[in-house]
């Protein structure tokens, strides 16, 4: 089945070299320069991944990334591009669902290993994993309060939903699935990505995590950070 790729750039030769990259690859290929035309894209095309610009006229590629993961519950991956003085609304990008990012001059080869990489592991974590009617049922993750549901991408605290990233999700999956054993930021890092992101993202992600699911975040029930190492997830009965 041919995987299909939404290219949002406001440089029509930039596009023009993707499209001809990507397709030589095996995508299909769409594209578009703005952001309110992608949303528009992306509900016609359903792309497998989306390659966005930050900088986009009239919608910005961080709005794009809000509008898709928090108005549409939208998970398509996201890659990011941007400059480097881009970096830092490129790591907020990734608080807000993004999966990676790149910054230019873009390495075709390596965006495209980033773009397969990340629809796999986008299949590990959301696809591959058998339905189930209830998240009661006994292939969720029970410790505590938390109820994790990896087969529809769902937390509960005491029966209500939490509202996470899908960063934050593999994130919480992983310790989860590994609970009693600590792991480096390193480690972890490599768990949402096949290459190297800066580490502090990692703290990051862990403590937008703990303010939507620790009752004491001073001192957390869950997530706790193991020194000199890096974080484990508590035994919580």
């Amino acid at each position: 089945m041919v995987q299909t790729l939404l290219i949002v750039d406001r440089n029509i030769e930039l596009i023009e070299k993707m499209d001809d990259y990507f397709g030589r690859s095996g995508f299909q290929t769409y594209s578009c320069t703005d952001g309110l035309e992608a949303i528009k894209k992306i509900r016609v095309t359903k792309p497998d991944a989306i390659i966005s610009e930050l900088d986009l006229p009239r919608l910005s590629g961080l709005d794009l990334c809000r509008e898709l993961r928090f108005e549409k519950n939208d998970w398509t991956p996201i890659i990011f591009t941007s400059t480097k003085n881009e970096e830092l609304d490129a790591v907020l990008g990734l608080e807000l669902g993004a999966d990676d990012y790149m910054t230019k001059p873009l390495r075709l080869k390596e965006l495209a290993a980033r773009v397969k990489s990340t629809i796999r592991r986008g299949e590990r974590c959301c696809i591959n994993e058998e339905p189930i009617a209830d998240h009661h049922f006994s292939n969720t993750i029970k410790i505590g309060e938390i109820t994790i549901d990896p087969a529809h991408f769902l937390v509960y605290q005491n029966d209500q939903p939490v509202e996470l990233t899908k960063k934050e999700f593999e994130l919480l999956h992983f310790l989860s699935k590994n609970k009693g054993k600590a792991f480096s930021r390193e480690q972890l890092l490599q768990e949402l990505s096949d290459h190297h992101l800066e580490v502090r993202i990692i703290d990051v992600f862990i403590s937008r995590i703990r303010r939507k699911i620790e009752p004491h975040r001073k001192n957390p029930t869950y997530v706790k950070t193991v020194r000199n190492i890096g974080y484990m997830m508590n035994e919580v009965t």
